[in-house]
C-alpha cells in the first residue's frame, strides 16, 4: 500500500474531507434555495406590474385622448404599461376595431411588430398571468382582458430576471468556493488541535511497542502525560485506560520476572548442590569396577546401569547450571577466540567420537576472532556438531563450515540426514525440545538442552542462531543446517580493513 493511500485514510484528513463537503452541500442548497425564491419574487413582482398595467384601468374615467386626433373621446379604457421593463408589449383593441399596440423601450416607446401582437391575441382573455415564447425574443409573461369589447393585453421579457438569476449564481458560486476553502482551512487546524492529544497516544503505544519486554527486567516507564488523562474527554478516557493497561502490564511482567528469577536461581541452587552427590554416585560404581568379575550378573549390571545413569544426570546437572548463570547474565570472559581453530578442535572430537559419519570442515586461510569465553564457544560448536552426530544415521555427511559476512562470523553445521518436522523446528532451540523419531536418538540419549545451550551463549556473546531444514521423502533427500552468527573482534576487523 502506497503512503498516499495510507494518508487518505487518517482521522484527521477524513474529518476535514467530510467537514470541507458537508459545508459545501450546505452551500451549494442553499445556492439553490436563493436563486430558485429570487426568481420566485422576481417574477411575482413582474406579474404585479403586468396586472396593474391593465386593471388599474377598469374603474379610470374616459381617457380624452383615447381615439385618434380629432374625435371625440369614446370613452374606452386605456392601458397604463409605466413601470413596465424593457422589451415589453402593449396591445389596446377597441370595439370599433382599433388597433393599438407598441414596444417598451429604455428611450421611450415604438410600434409593436405583426409576430408580437399575433402573440398577444392568442393569449387567453380571463385577467391571469399565463408564461409565453416569442420566436427569437424568448420567453414573457402575459395577461390579456376583454371589457365592453374592449381587449387589453400585455407582456414583460424574462430576460432581466434570468440575468440577475444568472448573476447571482455566479456569485454564490465564487462565495461557494471560497466557503468550502475556508471550510477546509479552519477544519484542518482545529481537528489537528482537536487529534493532538490522539496523536501523542499513538506515539506513547509505538515506544511501548518498541520496548524490549520478552524477558529481563521489565520497566514500562513511558506513559500518557498527566495533562492529556481525564474525564471529560473521549480521548482523554482513551488516555486513562491506556496509563491502567500498563500499570497491569508492568505488574504482571514484573510478577513474571520476579517468579522466572527465583525459578532459575532455585536451579542454579539444586543444580550446584546435585553436582558434589552425583560425583560421589558415579565414583562408588566406578570403585565397583574391580570386583564385578565376583558379583551376580543382575548386580553387574545395575551397577552399569547406575553408573549411566548418573553420567547422564551428571551431564543434565552441568548443562542446567550453564543456562542458569547465562540466564543471570554473568561477565563472560574477554578474549580473543580464534573461531577457525576451535571449529576444527570440535570437528577432530565429533570424529574421534562417531569415525563412521562423513565429517568435512571448511574454514578461511586466515584467522577469524570473536571477543568472548573460549570455553562456552568450543560447547557451541560441540553441540551443534554432537547434535548432528546423535541424530542421523551412520554415513550421514557432515559439513562444519566457518565465512565471514558483513562484519559477522557465520558458523555452519549441515548435514544430509532425515531432516526435523516442520512443526519442531520453530521450536526446536527450546529448553527440553528433543526430536521425534526422524532423527533417531543413540545410547547416549538426549537432554534437550544442547541447541538450548547453543542459543543462549550465542545470545550472551551478541549473536544469533537459526536453523532449516528439509524432511526426507521418498523423492528427494533431507538436510538439516544449523547456523549461528557472532559479531566479529577487533582483530579481525582490523585485518579485514588492511586487505
Amino acid at each position: 500500500m502506497s503512503s498516499s493511500r495510507r494518508s487518505n485514510r487518517t482521522l484527521s484528513r477524513q474529518l476535514v474531507i467530510r467537514i470541507t463537503l458537508i459545508v459545501t452541500v450546505v452551500a451549494v442548497a442553499l445556492t439553490a434555495l436563493s436563486s430558485f425564491l429570487v426568481s420566485r419574487i422576481l417574477t411575482a413582482s413582474l406579474d404585479q406590474q403586468l396586472l396593474y398595467a391593465v386593471g388599474a384601468t377598469d374603474v379610470s374615467p374616459p381617457a380624452p385622448d383615447t381615439g385618434p386626433p380629432g374625435e371625440p373621446s369614446t370613452g374606452h379604457p386605456k392601458l397604463r404599461p409605466g413601470g413596465l421593463p424593457s422589451g415589453s408589449i402593449s396591445l389596446l383593441v377597441t370595439s370599433a376595431g382599433s388597433v393599438q399596440a407598441s414596444v417598451v423601450w429604455d428611450y421611450g416607446s415604438g410600434p409593436a411588430p405583426e409576430t408580437q401582437i399575433a402573440a398577444l391575441l392568442n393569449v387567453p382573455r380571463d385577467g391571469q398571468i399565463h408564461p409565453m415564447r416569442i420566436d427569437d425574443l424568448g420567453e414573457y409573461r402575459a395577461v390579456a382582458v376583454e371589457s365592453n369589447g374592449t381587449l387589453l393585453a400585455a407582456a414583460a421579457p424574462l430576460t432581466t430576471t434570468h440575468d440577475i438569476i444568472d448573476r447571482m449564481l455566479w456569485i454564490e458560486m465564487v462565495l461557494t468556493l471560497a466557503a468550502a476553502a475556508v471550510a477546509a482551512g479552519v477544519s484542518t487546524v482545529v481537528v489537528r488541535n482537536s487529534l493532538r492529544p490522539l496523536k501523542r497516544l499513538a506515539e506513547t503505544a509505538t515506544q511501548v511497542a518498541a520496548l524490549p519486554l520478552e524477558s529481563g527486567e521489565v520497566e514500562i516507564g513511558v506513559r500518557v502525560p498527566d495533562g492529556q488523562v481525564d474525564d471529560e474527554s473521549e480521548v482523554g478516557r482513551v488516555g486513562a485506560a491506556f496509563n491502567s493497561m500498563l500499570d497491569h502490564v508492568e505488574a504482571s511482567l514484573q510478577a513474571r520476572q520476579a517468579s522466572e528469577t527465583r525459578v532459575r536461581q532455585f536451579v542454579a541452587d539444586a543444580s550446584h548442590e546435585l553436582r558434589n552427590p552425583l560425583a560421589a554416585i558415579r565414583g562408588y560404581a566406578e570403585l565397583t569396577r574391580r570386583g564385578r568379575d565376583r558379583l551376580p550378573d543382575d548386580t553387574v549390571f545395575a551397577l552399569g546401569r547406575i553408573e549411566s545413569e548418573s553420567q547422564r544426570m551428571s551431564r543434565l546437572v552441568e548443562q542446567m547450571l550453564l543456562l542458569a548463570r547465562l540466564d543471570n547474565g554473568p561477565e563472560l570472559a574477554t578474549t580473543q577466540v580464534d573461531l577457525g581453530e576451535t571449529l576444527l578442535n570440535a570437528v577432530s572430537d565429533a570424529r574421534a567420537a562417531s569415525p563412521r559419519h562423513v565429517w568435512r570442515v571448511e574454514v578461511p586461510d586466515r584467522p577469524m576472532y570473536v571477543q568472548g569465553d573460549p570455553g562456552q564457544l568450543h560447547q557451541v560448536m560441540a553441540n551443534l556438531l554432537g547434535n548432528a552426530r546423535k541424530h542421523t544415521p551412520e554415513g550421514t555427511t557432515v559439513i562444519a563450515s566457518l565465512a565471514e559476512e558483513s562484519g559477522w562470523a557465520r558458523v555452519t553445521v549441515a548435514d544430509n540426514g532425515p531432516g526435523i518436522a516442520a512443526g519442531l523446528l520453530d521450536h526446536i532451540f527450546e529448553r527440553f525440545t528433543k526430536a521425534d523419531a526422524a532423527r533417531a536418538h543413540d545410547e547416549e540419549g538426549s537432554t534437550g538442552l544442547g541447541l538450548a545451550i547453543v542459543a543462549a551463549v550465542a545470545k550472551a556473546h551478541g549473536g544469533r542462531v537459526g536453523a532449516t531444514s528439509q524432511q526426507a521423502t521418498p523423492d528427494q533427500a533431507g538436510f538439516s543446517r544449523f547456523t549461528v552468527w557472532l559479531p566479529l573482534g577487533a582483530r579481525t576487523l582490523e585485518a579485514s580493513d588492511r586487505l
